[in-house]
């Protein structure tokens, strides 16, 4: 049996300061062939008699004789020489599912009350079988399996070394639940190896990486990256890596690969490789993938599907009709979303290979008119609008629920520090209340997860500060920077930059955000607030070694892995290496905090997405005043016109005129203007602050606008409120729900939703002053100004 082929992966630099050599990826070896069990060529009796060996680990193996015996018999029924020759054919029928097979034995179509316990018992009939090396399933076959005999399995063919290996995990300090993931493991790949613990291979370990795809095995849970270096370590194993090395990942594919993908054959094969070859210079790898998808996928491979002698691009007017109205639905019968973007790119297709005709003759030959017209491409507009407001509507949505989001974090945050604190100070074997209840503080060795458990309730109370604190730190470095989710995910130890203002030498912090979708990097002030929570981050991920970790990145769209960095958004599982975070684990993060906080809108449950984030923080940059201009660069957008799709509440048509205005006084504006103020004109100028000042705080507009909201300073979100007016507020709030009350008793209905709107504005203001206090209150910390040493110019 040897490994597959696999692609291997291509390292980009990423990042401005990434100087390091790219990293270079080995293949494992092929491994050697396997020799055949002792017992693979062994009659069923012979086989029955050694099952008394199996007794310690199994005490009930009495019991799945005649099981064992049936199994046995059903596959002396099918050709081979060996068990193994026989398994591989039964498997190959029954396909890799937990059931199949067992209804095959057992006789039956599906599981039911009369043959419920011999299909369940020859789940448990399989472990003896496996532990003798009568047969070796294939991992894809024990991936689909929920056998529980594992960790007895190994035990039964080295119980010395797998005790010493237990032992190890303890004095590594690996989690209870990653070491027992990683016995099992282990266990899976011995049934197939045939081997024992001791005899396992670095090459055995990572052909199950490699052969499994990954929806059947996360690395992590796995428990490979708690064993891999306590194997090491022990000397069972040898490899380069201490670590568990990153699962092999398959690189970018080619554009050969792209189409034969699709089954393409014919003279048209080698035209669209071309094409695509051509394309592949002015775009990315994800863009790239999608224009194959589009091309090849959705529109050559259904034309050859419908038109086998189809030897050109010339479509008739029935052809092209029919495969236009086959694209717009997708298999399931609901209607394609980005029908648009195929109809552009096969539109665009036929007019480049027309255009390039003129200049180069292989392409002449091709040349065909396009069955996709002008007009036809001129829904897209309409189809755009719709997106935009669909969007511009969430936006809204959810703006004015981000505060309860934040709020809901940091309590969250709060809590489980609290908690994890209470049951270390107490420690492991003592009690701690929490909500009336008490709990048993436990702990597996100094370094490992702190947990507590009652009535068989188990609560890890250091991995859900983990997920507190992490939840915390991605809601705040989003809503503060507006950056998109893979831009955080890059940032690094050396992403905040010092900048010294020439004007008044003054230093101030930048953060970097290296290069990402419109290949421009780009700087941005780091407020206070953003500095508190990356220096949050980076003492978490220095407190062990003093250092950030060097890590890898795997950018899942470009199929590329970064060189390693010490990025600051990196989690460590058991006691695995830090890894950094994929965007699927920011979601689930960001999702189970929505769900617990029970935040609704109209009387759903809301979802926030990293880019919502980004939404929310170019409309309020836009409404506070901020040019578009200035948020296109903050945004890092390649046009104005994506920034401004943005906004969800600042109207196009004010956008317009204003930048026209803009212009115009630039050409027109006198000499004159570029002067001093007149007292008059400073003493207007400060008048406009004065007149700022309200009961309950301060008026957050813009200089030389007026109220817009007809002085409704409750309900306006440029309300800054103070903290020191909380009492005033809170009588204001008990006068509106008095009013609500006498509203209803009388029957005004239209006070009611008034006031109602009112007080919901109201609430979420005290809730903001209760906030701000709370800030107040707390100590300072000074995290002091990084410089730079000024060097004399020698020149």
């Amino acid at each position: 049996m040897t490994t597959p082929p696999i692609n291997k992966i291509q390292t980009a630099r990423r990042s401005w300061n990434d100087h390091t050599p790219p990293p270079q990826e080995q293949q494992p070896p092929a491994l050697p062939p396997i020799p055949p069990g002792p017992l693979t060529s062994a009659s069923i009796e012979d086989i029955i008699n050694r099952l008394e060996h199996c007794r310690p680990y199994w005490p009930q193996v009495h019991e799945h004789r005649a099981r064992i015996r049936r199994l046995l018999g059903h596959l002396r029924q099918l050709p081979g020489e060996t068990w193994q020759d026989r398994w591989a054919l039964f498997e190959g029928q029954v396909g890799h599912d937990a059931l199949t097979w067992r209804l095959r034995i057992a006789g039956g179509s599906s599981k039911n009350t009369k043959n419920r316990d011999e299909v369940e018992g020859l789940n448990a009939a399989m472990g003896p079988l496996l532990a003798l090396d009568v047969m070796r399933p294939s991992h894809r076959w024990i991936a689909g399996q929920r056998f529980a005999f594992w960790k007895a399995l190994s035990r039964f063919r080295d119980p010395a070394h797998t005790a010493e290996l237990e032992n190890a995990l303890v004095h590594a300090k690996a989690s209870p639940a990653q070491a027992t993931s990683g016995i099992l493991t282990l266990g899976r790949i011995q049934a197939h190896t045939g081997k024992s613990i001791r005899q396992l291979t670095a090459e055995d370990i990572l052909d199950l990486t490699t052969q499994l795809p990954g929806k059947l095995i996360d690395v992590s849970r796995s428990g490979l990256t708690a064993v891999w270096p306590v194997l090491h370590g022990l000397g069972w194993i040898r490899h380069d890596s201490g670590t568990m090395p990153t699962r092999l990942r398959v690189g970018p594919k080619t554009v050969d690969e792209m189409v034969d993908y699709y089954d393409i054959t014919g003279p048209c094969r080698e035209p669209l490789i071309h094409y695509l070859q051509v394309r592949s210079a002015a775009l990315d790898y994800a863009s790239l993938c999608a224009l194959g998808r589009h091309l090849a996928g959705l529109f050559f491979a259904d034309i050859i599907k419908h038109n086998p002698d189809q030897r050109s691009f010339a479509l008739t007017p029935k052809q092209a009709a029919g495969w236009k109205a086959r694209v717009k639905v997708k298999a399931d019968g609901s209607p394609r979303r980005e029908v648009y973007s195929v109809f552009f790119a096969v539109r665009a297709f036929y007019l480049d290979i027309s255009q390039w005709a003129l200049e180069d003759a292989f392409w002449a030959q091709w040349a065909a008119p396009s069955p996709i017209t002008f007009a036809e491409t001129r829904g897209y507009v309409k189809h755009r609008r719709a997106t935009i407001a669909t969007m511009q509507q969430r936006t809204r949505e959810l703006a004015p629920v981000l505060p309860r989001l934040v709020e809901a974090a940091e309590q969250a945050l709060r809590a489980a520090e609290a908690t994890l604190a209470d049951a270390t100070t107490a420690g492991a074997g003592q009690t701690i209340d929490m909500d009336g209840e008490a709990w048993e503080v436990f702990q597996s060795s100094e370094h490992a997860h702190v947990r507590i458990r009652r009535n068989g309730k188990d609560r890890d109370l250091s991995f859900e500060e983990d997920n507190a604190f992490w939840t915390w730190a991605l809601i705040e470095t989003l809503r503060h920077t507006g950056a998109r989710i893979e831009e955080v995910l890059e940032l690094v130890h050396m992403s905040i930059q010092p900048y010294k203002v020439p004007t008044t030498g003054e230093t101030i912090p930048l953060l970097h955000f290296a290069p990402s979708k419109t290949d421009t990097e780009r700087l941005m002030v780091a407020g206070p607030e953003l500095v508190h929570v990356l220096y949050r981050v980076l003492s978490r991920v220095t407190k062990d070694t003093g250092g950030a970790p060097l890590t890898q990145r795997w950018d899942s769209a470009e199929k590329v892995l970064s060189s390693p960095l010490p990025h600051l958004f990196v989690r460590r599982r058991g006691a695995g290496p830090p890894n950094v975070m994929t965007t699927a684990t920011v979601s689930t993060l960001l999702n189970d905090l929505a769900r617990r906080a029970q935040i609704k809108v109209s009387g759903a449950e809301v979802r926030f997405t990293p880019h919502d984030f980004r939404r929310i923080f170019a409309t309020e940059a836009l409404a506070s005043g901020l040019p578009p201009h200035i948020v296109q660069v903050l945004m890092g957008h390649a046009s104005l016109a994506t920034t401004q799709g943005y906004a969800a509440i600042y109207p196009r048509d004010v956008i317009r005129h204003h930048r026209t205005f803009i212009e115009k006084r630039r050409v027109i504006r006198p000499t004159e203007e570029y002067r001093e103020p007149t007292a008059a004109e400073w003493d207007e100028f400060e008048a406009h602050f004065v007149q700022r000042k309200l009961s309950l705080g301060s008026c957050g507009r813009a200089y030389g606008t007026g109220c817009q909201h007809e002085h409704a300073c409750l309900r306006c979100a440029l309300l800054r409120p103070d903290p020191a007016q909380i009492e005033r507020l809170q009588d204001i709030i008990d006068n509106l729900q008095e009013r609500i009350a006498e509203a209803k008793q009388h029957g005004w209905i239209g006070d009611v939703e008034g006031l109602r709107v009112t007080l919901n504005s109201a609430e979420l203001k005290l809730a903001q002053m209760y906030k701000l206090q709370n800030h107040h209150d707390r100590e300072v910390v000074e995290l002091g100004i990084p410089r730079i040493n000024s060097r004399k110019n020698d020149g």
